[in-house]
């Protein structure tokens, strides 16, 4: 892969981290500020992940060596691939991968 491509993708994964951080910041916000509002509510205002952020999550992981790991726990979904893996399970399938490599597991 040439310096430039490497270049590129790296631009790219800083996008998406700075959009997810946006994100988060939003609704850390609307949580925080609206004191009338139950937390059921807010909850239910938070954008679902889609496909492409949960991509993007797993990416960012399998680059830093959790490939294995991450294809092991989409079987364990009873999934062959990413595209396979029921929109319901996206959540706890970023929490687990997010949690790789913390010290909350057992391949840090």
């Amino acid at each position: 892969m040439s310096a430039m491509s490497e270049i590129s993708m790296t631009i790219e994964e800083l996008r998406t981290a700075a959009n997810a951080l946006i994100s988060a910041a939003d609704s850390l916000q609307r949580f925080f500020s609206s004191k009338d509002d139950n937390e059921e509510e807010l909850l239910q205002e938070t954008r679902p992940l889609t496909l492409e952020d949960v991509r993007d999550i797993l990416r960012v992981k399998c680059e830093m060596g959790f490939a294995a790991d991450i294809k092991q726990m989409i079987l364990d979904l009873g999934a062959k691939s990413l595209k396979d893996v029921n929109p319901s399970d996206f959540e706890p399938l970023v929490k687990a991968v997010q949690a790789l490599g913390t010290g909350g597991d057992d391949d840090a």
